[in-house]
């Protein structure tokens, strides 16, 4: 009798009246048994789709058996095969360390297709328990659902076992906007470091992130009409920092600067020729309007460092980020429309705007409230009823 190939399988009429297949998909090359599936249905079509949808899935280029797999080995396949093309070189540097750091040591070692929701709301537990934020949980959560519906759709998953986790709650900080005092102690603190200086007077001006300000070039800068392009962002990635392209297209703006700024940007330009001209032998022209000393691309995290040093000095407690956070609630609280306030930070959406970076639209609520009274239908006072 001929031995059955790989695939042929076998179909049998269960004594409860559903149909069985029993399919051979070749032996484990450690082990070398038989490794089997087995697929249920109501009628004999059902199961022999089955076969015929699971026979042309293993046709595919990265099949997968979610009953053999485990979700760190799931994981690894996601990151390499599927995440490393899609997305920008530091995303995929942060789900790496996402996956590695919380992933794998909580839920790495369940197959794939055992997967359940309360492991997933036990991961979620776990962070949080141990001293992580809502915020990691939520995040760690996100990579891992990414990865199970790219597993889903590629039909090596057949549910999706994370709906029904429940995310801790979010408390969000209410930002309170640096007054006035606050940034003159600022800029009184930066006046001994020129670069910084001018950093700040361009950060107080638009509000771009780290990463922009620190990938801006000097053809960026158009001196005849006082603006500033946004073009491309610094990028912190497993080999180093890198020049990318900015985050999203919204991310690429025309940003009009007031002539204080300028003035600033034009005195920076003339120190920095006169410092290249110092150390032409060192010297790396990459064009970089806030290079490091050799001229090549800075270290975001080092700037952050330089900024934290400023700001302890002039007694404040805020991240070179909060500034961003700042310049938006000054644009709120200055009458500047939604869309504008969008397009100046570079949002995709007004939404994000609102959630994220106005504290509040400041002065709207009070201008609610004086319309409100100033409005109010009271009935003429020689109509009133006169108390009894």
């Amino acid at each position: 009798m001929a031995k059955r190939s790989n695939g042929e399988g076998t179909i049998c009429k269960r004594s409860d009246g559903r149909w069985m297949l029993s399919i051979m998909l070749g032996r484990d090359h450690k082990t070398g048994k038989v490794i089997r599936k087995y697929y249920y249905g109501k009628t004999k079509s059902e199961v022999l789709q089955k076969k015929e949808a699971l026979l042309e899935q293993r046709k595919g280029p990265v099949y997968i058996d979610a009953d053999r797999i485990t979700v760190g080995q799931w994981m690894e396949k996601w990151l390499t095969i599927y995440a490393k093309a899609s997305v920008r070189e530091n995303t995929y540097a942060g789900y790496r360390s996402v996956v590695e750091t919380h992933i794998l040591p909580l839920v790495g070692d369940i197959k794939l297709q055992k997967l359940r929701g309360i492991d997933i709301q036990h991961m979620v537990n776990q962070i949080k328990d141990n001293g992580g934020s809502p915020r990691l949980a939520e995040l760690t959560f996100a990579v891992l659902r990414i990865a199970l519906n790219k597993a889903f759709h590629e039909e090596i998953l057949h549910r999706l076992p994370f709906k029904t986790v429940s995310l801790p709650k979010k408390r969000r900080k209410e930002f309170i906007p640096l007054t006035q005092l606050e940034w003159v102690n600022l800029f009184a603190a930066a006046e001994q470091d020129e670069e910084m200086y001018t950093a700040l007077s361009l950060e107080w001006a638009t509000g771009i992130s780290r990463s922009e300000l620190l990938g801006l070039k000097w053809i960026d800068f158009n001196f005849s009409t006082d603006t500033a392009s946004i073009r491309r962002a610094a990028s912190i990635t497993d080999n180093g920092t890198k020049l990318d392209d900015t985050k999203t297209d919204a991310r690429q703006r025309v940003l009009p600067l007031p002539e204080v700024t300028m003035q600033q940007i034009r005195l920076h330009q003339e120190r920095q020729k006169l410092f290249i001209r110092a150390n032409k032998k060192t010297w790396e022209n990459n064009d970089l309007v806030f290079p490091d000393l050799n001229g090549k691309l800075q270290d975001p995290r080092r700037w952050s460092k330089q900024f934290q040093k400023i700001a302890q000095q002039a007694n404040l407690t805020i991240t070179f980020h909060k500034l961003r956070h700042d310049h938006a609630s000054r644009l709120s609280e200055n009458g500047v429309s939604i869309k504008d306030a969008q397009y100046r930070l570079g949002h995709s959406t007004t939404q994000m705007l609102l959630n994220v970076y106005t504290h509040r639209i400041s002065g709207g609520q009070e201008k609610i409230a004086l319309w409100l009274n100033s409005s109010f239908p009271a009935a003429p006072t020689d109509h009133e009823t006169p108390l009894q």
